[in-house]
C-alpha cells in the first residue's frame, strides 16, 4: 500500500514538472508571437505547439534535445523561494547481459529538471550493484519505469539507453 502511494505521489511530482515545462514552453512560444488586443483574448488557454519539438529516431519528443537547444527551461522546483539543484554531469554505465549494448544513465539531463531527492535513496540506492535492476521490473513500473513509459520517452526505444557497445 505504501508503494503504491508513494508511486502515485512520485508520478503526481513528475506530473507538476511536466507541467511546469509545458508551461514554459507555451510562454517562450507566445512572447514569439503578435500579443492580442482584446484583454478577453489574452485570458484564453494557448495551444501548446508540441510539432515544434524535436523528436528522437522513433517520433517522441526529445525532451533532452529541447533542453539543449533552449526550447524548454524546466525548473526542479516550483518554490521560488528553494535554491535550485546543482546539476552533476556523471554518466552511470550498466553492464548487461545478453547481446543488447550495455545501458548509459546520464545524471545530466535529468538533474536539469530534477533534484536528486525525486530518485535518491526510495527509487535509487546510491552504492555500486545495489539496485538489482531487471526489464521486467521496470516495465512494471519499477527504477526507471518511474517516468519512462509514463512521462518520459517509451521503453519500445531501446537505444535511447541501451547506447554502449560492449567492450
Amino acid at each position: 500500500m505504501a508503494t503504491k502511494k508513494f508511486s502515485r505521489i512520485t508520478l503526481f511530482t513528475f506530473l507538476i514538472i511536466f507541467l511546469t515545462f509545458v508551461i514554459c514552453l507555451s510562454e517562450a512560444y507566445t512572447q514569439q508571437g503578435p500579443k492580442p488586443q482584446d484583454p478577453a483574448l489574452a485570458k484564453q488557454p494557448q495551444v501548446i505547439p508540441l510539432q515544434i519539438l524535436p523528436k528522437d529516431n522513433a517520433g517522441n519528443v526529445d525532451w533532452v534535445k529541447a533542453l539543449r537547444q533552449g526550447i524548454i527551461k524546466p525548473l526542479d522546483t516550483l518554490d521560488p523561494k528553494k535554491i535550485s539543484s546543482p546539476v552533476i554531469d556523471l554518466d552511470i554505465n550498466f553492464k548487461v547481459k545478453g547481446d543488447l549494448p550495455d545501458v548509459v544513465y546520464p545524471h545530466f539531463p535529468h538533474t536539469q529538471w530534477l533534484a536528486c531527492n525525486n530518485c535518491h535513496p526510495k527509487i535509487f540506492i546510491m552504492s555500486a550493484g545495489a539496485n538489482k535492476i531487471t526489464m521486467k521490473k521496470i516495465d512494471e513500473g519499477q527504477f526507471c519505469g518511474r517516468c519512462h513509459g509514463v512521462v518520459a520517452f517509451p521503453l519500445s526505444n531501446c537505444s535511447r539507453c541501451h547506447s554502449r557497445p560492449k567492450r
